[in-house]
């Protein structure tokens, strides 16, 4: 879709409204109309269609019945509501039968109905390009496989070849490196770009130092308007298990669900956020019917900045906040995303605070940090030690935060001494201010 328009299909039974709709947009889009759902469903056929628009009331069929009825054949297509009508009964099905993207109400502005189409083909394109970062990954991690399958047997095999297998060796471990750093980009390239998040906050900081070349520490990002014009600002830390490959793995898995669950499903609920990845993950890893463990624990925070509230919610993880001075905790639930469930429904618990009266500092993160070995006895740097640096020096900017949080690191690992300590894990640290 370089060069290409992308192509919306309009359905409604008013003629007149599909003349003023494609004049209005073909110069962005190549834009098809129809004045029917059958009609809808031939043009869908013989196209490849990105964008479907419907109106609610048409004669034969709603416009919730046809979404309804393409939702297993075109799954990909981002499907919205343009209406006349607006009765909250007509959106509930249209969000759960349809799996709208948006609902909009007659009559519309040119200039907000752009910017939607606009968002929802931007939602389109990401959820295309997540789609083939996995399958690039997959096939990745095949190879990976194949390598090291490939280069045991052959170490058994040539034993007496010994500089010859040197040779293949050393050529070997140059492929797989290669393959891991590939696998590098296209784990940066599902990472909320850091300006977006810092045009989001006051002010923030994102401290992540991968142990190896991808992660299975990663941090998620979205800045979302509910159906409702609710706008909400979602953020979360999150460990998964292990690292290297099969944690930066995992984390791409827990990336496409996040974005189903907030983006297509419109959930905004810190607690119901969890609760559905939670699900999302035992459902992709065939945990029911599996012995596969794997998970993640995180912390995450949907911030209004109308109503100047944060909700949290965790997995086993925290957020530290500080605020009039004084240092608070929120724990997170004592149970991880994904991994055995013993309760017949895991169910987060939601927390909100306000900074309505007060400037806030929120930190969300893993345990790298704190579990990183060093100092003088090559011990645990500890939590408390973490509270006690953030506190110390949370008024300072966060650019200066994330630096002194960086030196310290530095300093208890001994870097650059011959009594360095190897990093053990993947650290990240997200900080940000809210006024």
């Amino acid at each position: 879709m370089n060069k290409e328009k992308y192509r919306i299909l309009y359905v409604d039974d008013e003629v007149d409204n599909l003349i003023i709709f494609k004049a209005a947009f073909r110069r962005y889009y190549e834009v098809f109309t129809a004045t029917s759902a059958k009609e809808g469903m031939e043009i869908l056929k013989n196209n490849e269609i990105h964008i479907l628009i419907t109106d609610q009331r048409m004669p034969e069929t709603t416009g919730v019945e046809f979404l309804e009825s393409i939702i297993t054949d075109y799954p990909e297509i981002i499907r919205m509501i343009l209406t006349g009508f607006s009765d909250v009964e007509a959106i509930i099905q249209a969000i759960n039968k349809g799996r709208v993207y948006q609902y909009i109400t007659k009559p519309w502005d040119v200039d907000e109905l752009k910017i939607t189409i606009d968002n929802a083909i931007e939602s389109f394109r990401l959820k295309s390009e997540n789609k083939q970062l996995i399958k690039d990954l997959k096939e990745a991690n095949q190879r990976l496989e194949e390598y090291a399958m490939d280069l045991e047997k052959k170490v058994e095999e040539r034993t007496a070849e010994v500089v010859r297998q040197k040779e293949i060796i050393e050529k070997k471990n140059e492929d797989i490196t290669a393959s891991i750093n590939y696998a590098k980009n296209i784990q940066d390239a599902i990472l909320p770009e850091e300006k977006r998040i810092a045009q989001a906050f006051s002010q923030s900081f994102i401290l992540f130092k991968p142990r190896d070349i991808v992660s299975g520490d990663f941090y998620w990002f979205q800045e979302k308007t509910t159906p409702e014009g609710e706008e909400k600002i979602i953020i979360t830390a999150v460990d998964c298990t292990g690292h290297g490959v099969p944690g930066a793995f995992m984390s791409l898995i827990a990336n496409e669900i996040l974005n189903e669950i907030v983006n297509e499903k419109n959930i905004v609920e810190a607690g119901k956020i969890l609760s559905e990845l939670h699900k999302g993950v035992r459902k992709a890893l065939k945990q029911d019917l599996s012995d596969n463990r794997d998970g993640m624990d995180m912390s995450l925070c949907v911030i209004d900045k109308a109503n100047k509230t944060i909700d949290f919610a965790g997995a086993k993880n925290s957020l530290i906040y500080i605020q009039n001075n004084e240092l608070v905790t929120l724990k997170g639930d004592k149970f991880p995303i994904g991994g055995l469930q013993h309760e017949k429904e895991r169910i987060f618990t939601n927390k909100t605070i306000s900074y309505a009266h007060a400037p806030i500092y929120c930190y969300i993160f893993s345990d790298g940090y704190q579990d990183q070995f060093g100092g003088e006895n090559s011990q645990k740097f500890h939590r408390q030690n973490l509270k006690n640096l953030l506190f110390q020096y949370h008024t300072l900017s966060m650019d200066e935060q994330k630096k002194i949080l960086e030196e310290t690191l530095n300093k208890w690992r001994k870097i650059g001494t011959p009594q360095e300590e190897q990093q053990v894990d993947d650290i990240l640290i997200i900080g940000f201010a809210l006024s």
